[in-house]
């Protein structure tokens, strides 16, 4: 099932029969494409605008930036812009950074973002306010972001993920993301894995709150996984052709979250978690504990040991878990402030929106848990099958191996479902009183 076709138009979709919108209108993925680059932005961009403002990190110019500019001088007028860490090791996508590129990127035509996930999201939330066409040039398959609608930053100490337009064009050079440090690789192919029960926690919410679903984002993306999803000692190894499909699959995973108007088919509750440990971090003014794939990949395996659990549990004992289950939703909000991250109003409306949302789903729960078990379940892949994948890739499997204790991995798995107003697997398990025994079983086998 072939996406590229739909790329920059609205088109009918052939599983949900609704309109979907791809605003992205080329993506290209090949050896050498770096050396293109000018071509590429001319075949998209308006022949009478030239200034670009070409984002990059102090790693990123080195890796490809620099050769970037020198390119781009032959056609177009490009102002390299360079971020550096600022109380840390690695740039952030922390909004401390956004003036500037405010600043420059005013008067520019276009925006370059020459990155990962960090410089790509600070690019694509700047355009976005500004008006001004977004393009990407990779350095690493870290993540899916270069083709998505939306951006994850860290505004006021909470990871936000805000809908953006995307960017309009995507050139990935195989030989520069091949030589991505592994750990960036590893990221990528973890982050590809969430997926499945992303997926299944998008068709759960959907039948609890009524809101669109649609099969068509999870068929383009499981069939270009065949081609990498159980090849990580190729991704080690750096074949490129392996690493080249993994590319392909994020960012026909940036594209499903277009066709969804959403991030729900890449992220479910396994990234939560991976955003409450990233909030706890920047929170405290540390270094991330790993990078944000890396962090989802377990996460994935927590949310599969979640719906495995859950399948046991039939629709009468539903409601009588429910009857039984009685939270002090506020005594957990005052948990977030008091012992993680403070006063925040961001947090209180997405804590807000996730009660509203949890009456409806106590509600709804014993009424349609078999339909759930029935249409959702079935997505998702087993606890095994996922840690066998992250161990051929050499992944972290446990919260011990990117250096979380056992007390905030533990809260992490408890509390992160209250950071975002959405339904996922982890309220589900909370709301019937198996989260708990869930995260002590986890933190136990580390």
């Amino acid at each position: 099932m072939n996406v590229y076709p739909y790329l920059g138009r609205e088109f009918r979709c052939p599983c949900c029969k609704m309109k979907h919108r791809i605003p992205i209108k080329r993506v290209e993925n090949k050896s050498g494409a770096i050396q293109q680059i000018g071509d590429f932005l001319s075949s998209v961009a308006n022949p009478a605008k030239r200034r670009i403002l070409l984002l990059a990190d102090n790693i990123t110019w080195e890796v490809a930036g620099k050769r970037c500019q020198r390119i781009l001088e032959r056609d177009f007028k490009p102002f390299p812009l360079i971020f550096f860490p600022r109380n840390g090791k690695r740039v952030s996508a922390k909004e401390e950074y956004l003036p500037e590129i405010f600043e420059k990127g005013r008067g520019v035509d276009y925006i370059l973002t020459v990155g990962t996930g960090t410089i790509t999201d600070l690019g694509k939330y700047t355009g976005d306010k500004l008006k001004t066409p977004v393009f990407s040039f990779p350095t690493a398959p870290s993540m899916n972001a270069y083709t998505s609608g939306v951006a994850s930053l860290i505004s006021k100490g909470l990871k936000v993920t805000l809908p953006v337009e995307p960017a309009i064009g995507v050139l990935v050079d195989t030989e520069i993301i091949s030589e991505a440090p592994l750990d960036l690789i590893k990221a990528g192919f973890a982050d590809s894995l969430a997926k499945v029960p992303a997926n299944s926690d998008w068709k759960i919410a959907s039948l609890i709150t009524g809101e669109d679903f649609c099969l068509f984002p999870l068929k383009i993306v499981r069939e270009i996984e065949e081609e990498y999803i159980n090849q990580g000692d190729k991704l080690l190894r750096r074949d490129r052709n392996t690493i080249a499909s993994l590319m392909e699959g994020l960012n026909i995973g940036g594209i499903s979250m277009l066709i969804a108007g959403k991030s729900s088919p890449a992220s479910g509750g396994e990234h939560l978690i991976s955003h409450f440990l990233d909030m706890c971090i920047y929170t405290e003014g540390r270094e991330i504990f790993a990078y944000h794939g890396i962090q989802v990949g377990i996460g994935v395996l927590i949310a599969c040991l979640i719906y495995q659990r859950l399948r046991e549990i039939s629709e009468h004992e539903v409601k009588k878990l429910l009857s039984l289950r009685n939270i002090d939703y506020q005594e957990k909000f005052n948990t977030l402030k008091s012992r993680f991250f403070g006063s925040n109003r961001l947090l209180r409306t997405e804590f807000e929106k996730k009660i509203e949302l949890m009456r409806k789903l106590r509600e709804k729960l014993p009424y349609l848990w078999e339909q759930i078990k029935k249409e959702a379940f079935p997505m998702v892949c087993s606890f095994r099958k996922v840690k066998k994948y992250l161990i051929q890739a050499d992944c972290p499997l446990t919260f011990r191996e990117i250096g979380v204790n056992e007390e905030l991995g533990y809260n992490a798995i408890l509390l992160s479902r209250y950071i975002r107003g959405r339904i996922t697997i982890l309220d589900i398990a909370d709301e019937l009183g198996v989260l708990e025994e869930v995260a002590e079983s986890f933190i136990k086998e580390e």
